[in-house]
């Protein structure tokens, strides 16, 4: 592994014992709960526990790829992902998954841009 990746896999690590945690409390929760009121969980509860079974998978799949050597490379192009921006999406698979948080990077820079030139010319 690549020792600019111990940050990432410490993050990874960390995130995946958070879920893990997370899933059982949220089994046991709900096995405890269909015991005594014989109901099943509602529809809200359902996601929530997708969305962290969703979550572990894409965690494991990263210290997977951390572990055999294809992390930070993209899935779709083969390109290598920056590690700053694996820094901030540490389960991103592609460079598109960086796609949304790039265009608000440029429309906060242009935003910044447009008011510091209407300050000027307002100034003048």
């Amino acid at each position: 592994m690549n020792d600019q990746y111990a940050e990432i896999k410490a993050e990874l690590e960390l995130t995946r014992k958070e879920l893990r945690q997370r899933l059982s409390s949220t089994t046991d929760m709900e096995a405890s709960y269909e015991m005594l009121f014989e109901n099943p969980i509602n529809e809200k509860e359902k996601m929530v526990l997708h969305h962290i079974k969703e979550d572990l998978q894409d965690v494991e799949r990263a210290l997977g790829k951390l572990k055999y050597g294809s992390y930070g490379i993209c899935e779709e192009t083969g390109k290598h992902i920056p590690v700053d921006k694996l820094k901030i999406i540490p389960t991103a698979r592609t460079l598109y998954d960086f796609s949304f948080s790039d265009l608000f990077e440029k429309r906060q820079f242009s935003s910044s841009i447009h008011s510091t030139n209407s300050t000027k010319v307002s100034a003048q």
